[in-house]
């Protein structure tokens, strides 16, 4: 029989994982006619209750998945494994594509991976509930299926569910963003400066009773539609930095972005690296190659 300390001790669980919020962290992703363009900073943060600690600025969030998906990911920077072992978003996300035997040349739809990836982390959510307690993970899944169609997927953890018994259960929430023939932006992360440049209001003024209107005349109004697969980048390099400088001069934002802007396109002719940090010693890139 189910104890009252057991009762309460999940109960209690319920109301801090209410409470976390989102961290830091700026993904861009573009969609236009001509294919996917996706941008994300390098800053690694570790939060606790007393303060947020600048980790890295060398974290790769933007992960190519096969030959014409990829994914990218905000939120969360650690998670325990089954084994035990604390490890970063990236390093699991290479551990999966290892158990699922998934190369550069792999064709594997969005959907596909979607599925699988959800399964993956659910499990590892599970066997360590913890994990819950970190804070949110977002994850985006996007790319071309076997149709050629332009799909984009996220991927949002974690949703805690009671069993039968009122033991906590945590799953991931999947749902389609874009499909085929959508063009826009979609950003994960530190939102803020996005929002008040492309929306023309502060998110935290959203609860406010704004006319349509209003509204309206606040957006920017940006063609996505006409947007050339360059255009993509150079808009989404702008919102990525933009968000960098806006939190180095902002005193009263955590400084959660930072360090080289990575940049990739997914188009019908595959993946494609167009900007990409590479190791370097005291900021030198080596002229020696293995």
């Amino acid at each position: 029989m189910k104890t009252i300390t057991s009762i309460l001790i999940a109960e209690l669980f319920f109301l801090i994982i209410a409470s976390i919020p989102a961290t830091a962290t700026i993904v861009v992703l573009v969609s236009t006619y001509d294919g996917f363009v996706i941008a994300a900073d390098s800053r690694l943060t570790l939060a606790s209750k007393d303060r947020d600690r600048i980790a890295s600025d060398s974290y790769q969030k933007i992960v190519r998945i096969g030959q014409a998906s990829a994914l990218a990911f905000a939120g969360v920077g650690l998670l325990v494994d089954e084994s035990d072992q604390s490890r970063s978003i990236g390093s699991l996300v290479e551990a999966f594509k290892i158990h699922e035997k998934i190369s550069d040349s792999t064709h594997v739809s969005p959907k596909i991976v979607v599925d699988r990836l959800k399964k993956y982390f659910e499990q590892i959510y599970n066997s360590h509930l913890d994990n819950a307690l970190q804070g949110e993970l977002n994850i985006i899944v996007f790319g071309y299926d076997e149709l050629s169609n332009r799909k984009l997927y996220e991927i949002d953890f974690p949703n805690i569910v009671k069993s039968a018994k009122g033991d906590p259960k945590i799953f991931g929430t999947a749902n389609e963003r874009y499909s085929s023939g959508t063009t826009g932006s979609y950003v994960l992360g530190q939102r803020d400066v996005f929002q008040r440049i492309v929306k023309g209001y502060d998110p935290l003024l959203s609860d406010l009773s704004f006319s349509e209107g209003l509204k309206d005349s606040l957006r920017y109004d940006i063609r996505y539609d006409i947007m050339t697969l360059q255009d993509g980048i150079d808009f989404a390099v702008f919102i990525a930095r933009a968000t960098i400088e806006a939190q180095r001069f902002n005193q009263k934002s955590v400084m959660g972005v930072g360090g080289e802007i990575d940049v990739a396109t997914i188009t019908t002719r595959g993946f494609e690296w167009i900007q990409k940090k590479e190791l370097n010693v005291e900021g030198k890139e080596s002229d020696h190659k293995k």
